[in-house]
């Protein structure tokens, strides 16, 4: 990757496994870097597990230093106490970078589908099968992690739109 290219970490938010993937782009192209899950302990209280998600996203940050996060947003299903501890578990996921001054995006789940197998209602299998063609470097050994990497190849596509976006805009307020 040449020398403009930004580090992009997505995360994929889980009380058990959540779902780490880096990457590098300079906009065009990307590059794999490296994507895993952080484990909580299923039989320990919960404060004991978030801070286990917290202390595992923390270590993975300062070993890759990304430059900005993606994470995915939560849906709301019909286990409420299930969807409050899976948002508990979001909120270490957003608050890790937050801490470092890591400018966090976020994306629903629809839309990271889309973005990577062009249907919003894609499937796991096609989602991983998707990762792997446009990362062929990528090794994600669960579905959390090729989500994850398929939540910063959505960031990545969305930040070349956003910059083409704001160029489109800048010389249209300069032209006559």
């Amino acid at each position: 990757m040449a020398g403009g290219a930004i580090r992009i970490i997505g995360i994929d938010p889980g009380l058990r496994r959540t779902g780490w993937g880096v990457i590098d782009t300079d906009g065009v192209r990307l590059g794999f870097v490296g994507c895993g899950v952080v484990l909580s302990d299923d039989g320990a209280q919960l404060g004991l597990r978030l801070r286990q998600l917290f202390d595992g996203l923390t270590e993975v940050l300062a070993r890759l230093s990304p430059a900005e996060a993606a994470v995915e947003q939560t849906f709301v299903n019909r286990d409420a106490s299930a969807t409050l501890k899976l948002g508990q578990a979001r909120g270490i996921a957003m608050l890790v970078p937050a801490l470092l001054g890591i400018t966090i995006a976020e994306y629903a789940p629809n839309a990271v589908k889309k973005a990577v197998v062009g249907a919003g209602h894609g499937d796991k299998a096609q989602v991983r099968a998707m990762v792997k063609c446009l990362l062929p470097r990528a090794t994600p050994d669960s579905s959390d992690a090729a989500d994850a990497l398929a939540i910063a190849i959505t960031h990545a596509h969305t930040r070349v739109w956003r910059r083409l976006e704001a160029a489109v805009a800048a010389a249209e307020r300069t032209a006559p």
